[in-house]
């Protein structure tokens, strides 16, 4: 086993250490439209053949993740679990069924009585842990994505959140898997943003900036631990071949 594994970005390779590292975890942020979801299906893609790869989605189907992949002409031998389906299914259909009976005109007893029915079936699901469990059951040599973070910051407490993430890494660290994670910036309080910066090992961040007509991006890697020299601005370009970069 190597003890390098590459983003899927060669001249970002190159930027931090020739790849990254077997164990570490990888925070990328960035404003909508930078193109953050795309990031992690070119870094789930890079891993297929050498790695066992798992995309955690929290807002695709299973066929989008693996769509937008074959437009770009990635292979898509990836295992897709889909939290935000599960969401959907064991929450969010439910309170709309409550919404549905009561514009029947369904009586409020018996909206409460079946409503109380459900929750006793979902009160024990916690999808925070569904996260952790699934990702401590992996065996090496695995490559994670989780798109994203987003999700569980806004349903689940900060200090649970940052625990978990903790765990990932934990596991991500001891098997020499490699991890990504996903978050938008600016989103959330700086606390909770610089708590996911700390945890993590690296930390990039897609920009764009508008120039006339255009947009000008930008690969910024904000963190590389151990390594403060390696922080630096890449030019970035997406086309129909996904995200490169190059050194400004």
């Amino acid at each position: 086993m190597t003890d390098k594994t590459s983003i899927g970005i060669a001249e970002l390779d190159r930027s931090l250490m020739n790849g990254v590292p077997k164990g570490y975890t990888i925070l990328v942020t960035g404003a909508p439209g930078t193109g953050v979801e795309l990031f992690a299906k070119q870094f789930a893609a890079a891993g297929i053949g050498s790695e066992n790869v798992t995309y955690f989605s929290t807002t695709e189907g299973d066929e989008d993740v693996k769509k937008a992949m074959e437009e770009f002409g990635w292979e898509q031998d990836i295992r897709v679990v889909n939290i935000g389906k599960m969401y959907y299914e064991k929450v969010l259909a439910k309170n709309l069924e409550v919404s549905k009976y009561r514009q029947e005109g369904l009586k409020m007893r018996d909206i409460l009585q079946f409503k109380m029915s459900q929750i006793d079936q979902t009160m024990d699901i916690n999808f925070l842990t569904t996260l952790t469990y699934g990702i401590s059951k992996l065996k090496p040599p695995f490559r994670i994505v989780l798109d994203s973070l987003d999700f569980f910051l806004e349903y689940y407490e900060e200090g649970d959140v940052l625990s978990a993430m903790r765990t990932i890494k934990a596991h991500t660290q001891l098997n020499e898997g490699i991890a990504l994670v996903t978050m938008l910036k600016g989103v959330f309080s700086n606390r909770i943003e610089s708590g996911v910066q700390d945890i993590v090992d690296v930390t990039i961040e897609l920009e764009r900036l508008r120039e006339g007509s255009e947009f000008k991006r930008n690969i910024l890697i904000r963190k590389v631990r151990n390594h403060p020299e390696k922080t630096k601005i890449l030019s970035c370009v997406i086309d129909d071949k996904g995200i490169s970069a190059k050194s400004l």
